[in-house]
């Protein structure tokens, strides 16, 4: 049995026939309408969500073939049986290709009607559930991928890559409201139409205001339009020749911005379904935004923490000053010549501003000795990695740059320390800190000497890479620093 709460619209100038299919199909449990002619049936699925519609060839004002013309040009998600005790089975051919899912002639019984609507129905309802069945996928395959995304632009980048996928839009924009003056910002933007038409862009600015103040979603097009005087106010005279989405992202009955899909004359109008489709899209998307600002304000409390803690260890050392952030500065320069991930400079860069942080344990007078150190001055110096290791080892949110703290001070032969690890055996990210530490420390003056010249320790490095430095890692910063001017101030 198909299920219940179907709405069927018998459109027939011949009221014996409606009334016959009328009776015959409620007793099968459907709600049915009726219509005389082609444009009472259109005014009905205006009003009405109407599954199927059985409508006669031949009827007075509006035929049945301009009827499914209509439909069609509309994109109303509604099926269509077209009757007639006239033409041929070409015409029937003609009919179906318009878009009539199946031809009933005339004269027919109760059994043979019941049968071609229970078949169109079936047929409906195993599209609707492959459709639905498509749609779980796509949300779950969004959902997925914006959970790999802590950052807010690489979780617009990949949400605006998803409603391009699974919407096909013309042109898209995602507007957020700013933290601080919630005034609505068009933060991502794709296609012409909202980049090079302001009349559109104004529109769209306007009915985002809108969404965002009543927290609904809307579907507009050339038909939707013609009973709203606001939209048509809104375009003035232009064309109104495609259709837009727009639903808000709302977070806890919060709005924190509208999604815009924008469809041109070129491709088919959006539907309901789609409306309905990209509100969840926009749901789910919600939270992962929230969790972003949020762990956007966390980096912002982090790097404040951090550079405290930098300054700290700075405070100690006048020799040092500046040495964290040029580290930090020249440790994610040399990630992004090897190419690294965001969250790998990341790393890098908070590993840099702290990889000293140990010191603070360190006496005054061993630190800041204008002499060589003694071999037990020495010895308590190297205990800094472990010290700044354990010191931020408090810190949840930095536990993942730890091993690049602990290990910076390690060599390729084994012979560093603190674990006298060697080769791959350091952690990358640790190795390359090691490196840019190295060339900072020696193009920089300190206690106990001045700082050497460029060409000085780059042959130094070449000397000693592959035994204390990484070989490879050496060969990518002598380039950089060859080409470019990397010893500008950055504190």
């Amino acid at each position: 049995m198909i299920k219940p709460n179907i709405n069927i619209l018998v459109a027939d100038d011949e009221d014996k026939l409606r009334e016959m299919c009328n009776e015959a199909l409620q007793n099968f449990g459907y709600n049915v309408f009726e219509a005389s002619d082609g444009k009472e049936a259109l005014n009905i699925l205006h009003e009405q969500d109407i599954d199927l519609v059985l409508s006669d060839i031949y009827m007075p004002s509006m035929d049945g073939i301009q009827l499914l013309e209509q439909i069609v040009n509309e994109k109303m998600d509604v099926d269509f049986i077209i009757i007639s005790s006239f033409g041929s089975i070409e015409t029937a051919v003609e009919i179906m290709k318009k878009g009539a899912v199946d031809y009933l002639p005339k004269p027919f019984n109760i059994s043979h009607l019941t049968m071609k609507v229970e078949k169109a129905l079936t047929q409906r309802r195993e599209r609707e559930e492959k459709n639905n069945l498509n749609n779980i996928v796509n949300v779950l395959k969004l959902s997925q991928d914006l959970n790999k995304h802590l950052e807010l632009p690489t979780l617009l980048n990949e949400f605006i890559f998803h409603l391009e996928r699974n919407f096909s839009p013309s042109s898209a924009g995602i507007f957020l409201k700013e933290e601080k003056s919630s005034q609505l910002q068009m933060v991502r933007v794709r296609g012409k139409m909202l980049r090079s038409d302001p009349t559109i862009l104004k529109m769209v600015r306007r009915l985002c205001k809108e969404i965002t103040e009543k927290k609904f979603y809307k579907l507009i097009d050339p038909y939707t339009i013609q009973n709203d005087n606001y939209l048509y106010s809104l375009l003035g005279k232009k064309d109104f020749n495609f259709s837009i989405l727009l639903s808000p992202i709302l977070k806890q009955d919060v709005c924190l911005g509208v999604v815009v899909l924008i469809r041109d004359k070129a491709r088919d109008f959006y539907t309901n379904d789609d409306l309905q489709l990209l509100n969840v899209f926009t749901s789910q998307t919600a939270s992962a935004i929230d969790n972003a600002r949020l762990y956007g304000q966390l980096q912002e409390m982090n790097q404040e923490i951090i550079r405290s803690l930098a300054q700290a260890v700075e405070a100690k050392d006048i020799y040092t000053r500046g040495h964290s952030d040029q580290v930090a500065y020249y440790a994610t320069k040399l990630g992004k010549k090897l190419e690294l991930t965001s969250e790998e400079l990341n790393q890098l860069y908070f590993a840099g501003l702290v990889h000293d942080i140990g010191k603070i344990g360190i006496p005054d007078h061993i630190l800041n000795k204008p002499d060589k150190l003694t071999q037990d001055e020495y010895s308590i110096m190297k205990e800094h990695p472990e010290m700044g290791k354990n010191i931020l080892h408090q810190v949840g949110s930095l536990q993942n740059i730890l091993p690049i703290i602990y290990h910076h001070h390690e060599n390729m032969d084994g012979n560093g320390y603190p674990a006298k690890l060697k080769d791959s055996e350091i952690p990358l990210l640790a190795r390359i800190v090691s490196v840019v530490d190295a060339f900072d420390a020696m193009t920089s003056d300190r206690a106990y000497r001045k700082a050497l010249s460029l060409t000085e320790v780059l042959d130094i490095m070449q000397e000693k890479a592959g035994y204390q430095w990484d070989k490879e890692l050496v060969e990518h910063w002598v380039e950089i620093v060859n080409n470019e001017n990397v010893q500008e101030v950055h504190w």
